[in-house]
């Protein structure tokens, strides 16, 4: 009986040492078959076995575009559209306005299909604004007036969100002044300042704010009077050897947080053209001690046209030449094409100063230049017999244009590449008039008098001039004749 129970026992035992070894050979080839998937999936996920400190990204796919506002990220639900196809995130702009919606019962129309089939929400972005959100249930709203501010949503939960433009909160023109004085004179604003001058940034303030009168037009003409509009009352400048040093700059400003500010708004006019073509990125910064908004205009060196700073000749050309033209509202036909043409110029200009077009064609443009001296440009028939004062008086915009470039026509003269193409931007291809125009048009109409005079034509066929006779004149001749 006990042989019969250790042989039992025997047979137990290596009964369990085979299953075991089963278990541990079918371990080791599910290990390998992971190992050549693996391997076949993904080649840099082996070489992460080996080195932990090399991790490959995920790129993150998203549709749409992000705008000043509003802007809602959902999934379309259309069956032919590409992004519900490939299961894409889609952003929506709403921009600046007051909307409630719930968030897996939506009708947004898909900036991919342009059919209302984004039926949930996942995402809320609010860009450049002062916005507020409240989901049900919340008793306040969350209010902020960060440039960037992103929130998840909830499925099943109603929301309401607010945009707005970002404003001054001052009481009259005297307040907002004052509030500028004092932020731009502020500690967090001088902490920042010392923060980017230690990159080699140079960080200029305006010696003094707008004056009253100027600022009241600027007001009156840009924003209809509203002066919670403007921002550049306290704008500081921002000049970078650069373009990674602006970078640099705009990454300091926007960690403002760290000296109790806020960044309102960002606008890339650097790498995007502005409407007239000046290159720079403006940042607005929340000083929150004194409620008000103050601008960083930033920007290169060789960019600037800002007054013993810049390395660009008659540097005040491009700004008076907008200031002319910024607040013109044309009264006819004829005046809006000029306003066109003189907006057209003006582009042109910066995009000299700011280098939009190439050096070499800048070059190929300076090449075509010829100064007053040379050509002598006469002065504008409407310009005769009235001065200064009397153009003031009339408030003939287009009188002082034709001044303002007559002008500088006559008194510029560009010694540098970028001044004599700029020059010859304000010339135009087709020259105005010149003595050498006069000259050119007396000679072109009498040659065209001569010929269509038939008489004339006729006679100077037949003309035969004395020098043209190739024998010697000698006096036998009128001998035989008499």
């Amino acid at each position: 009986m006990i042989k019969y129970f250790i042989a039992l026992l025997k047979l137990i035992q290596k009964k369990k040492k085979k299953k075991g070894k089963l278990e541990e050979e079918s371990k080791v080839n599910e290990l390998k078959n992971a190992e050549q998937k693996q391997g076949q999936g993904n080649t840099v996920n082996e070489m992460n076995e080996s080195n932990k400190s090399v991790q490959k990204e995920t790129e993150k796919t998203e549709i749409g575009e992000t705008k000043p506002g509003i802007n809602l990220q959902g999934y379309c639900s259309n069956e032919t559209c590409l992004a519900s196809k490939a299961k894409l995130p889609v952003w929506m702009n709403i921009g600046f306005d007051n909307i409630t919606f719930v968030s897996n019962k939506t009708s947004f129309s898909c900036p991919d299909c342009k059919k209302p089939t984004i039926t949930s929400i996942i995402k809320a972005m609010f860009y450049n604004s002062e916005h507020s959100i409240c989901a049900s249930g919340d008793s306040i709203p969350m209010k902020d007036n960060n440039y960037q501010g992103s929130y998840s949503t909830k499925s099943g939960l109603s929301y309401e969100l607010k945009a707005n433009k970002i404003r001054q909160h001052a009481k009259s023109i005297e307040d907002l002044r004052e509030r500028s004085e004092h932020a731009m004179n502020s500690i967090e604003i001088r902490n920042l300042v010392t923060e980017l001058q230690k990159y080699e940034i140079t960080v200029v303030k305006p010696p003094s704010l707008k004056g009253n009168e100027r600022l009241l037009e600027k007001i009156q003409a840009d924003y209809g009077g509203d002066f919670n509009q403007a921002f550049d009352i306290g704008r500081f400048t921002i000049l970078c050897d650069n373009s990674t040093k602006l970078q640099t700059a705009v990454a300091v400003m926007k960690k403002a947080e760290q000296f109790n500010l806020i960044v309102s708004e960002d606008k890339d006019f650097f790498d995007r053209q502005s409407k007239t073509h000046h290159r720079f990125h403006n940042i607005k910064l929340y000083v929150p001690k004194h409620d008000v908004y103050i601008e960083m205009q930033a920007t290169l060196k060789n960019f600037t046209t800002l007054e013993g700073y810049t390395v660009i000749e008659n540097p005040k050309l491009s700004h008076l030449f907008y200031e002319h033209i910024r607040a013109w509202k044309p009264n006819n036909q004829l005046e809006e094409e000029l306003k066109q043409a003189s907006d057209e110029t003006l582009t042109k200009i910066n995009d000299i100063i700011c280098e939009w077009i190439d050096v070499k064609e800048i070059k190929k443009i300076s090449n075509r230049y010829k100064p007053h001296s040379e050509i002598r440009i006469l002065k504008p028939p409407q310009l005769k017999g009235i001065n200064d004062e009397e153009i003031n008086v009339k408030n003939d915009i287009t009188l002082k244009l034709a001044k303002f470039v007559y002008d500088q026509l006559c008194k510029f003269n560009p010694k540098e590449i970028k001044g004599k193409a700029i020059y010859k931007h304000i010339m135009g291809e087709m020259n105005p008039a010149s003595c050498a125009d006069v000259i050119s048009l007396l000679k072109e109409s009498r040659k065209q008098e001569l010929e269509e005079d038939t008489t004339m034509s006729q006679a100077l066929e037949t003309y035969i001039p004395l020098q043209a006779n190739n024998y010697p004149y000698t006096g036998d001749d009128d001998k035989k004749n008499d």
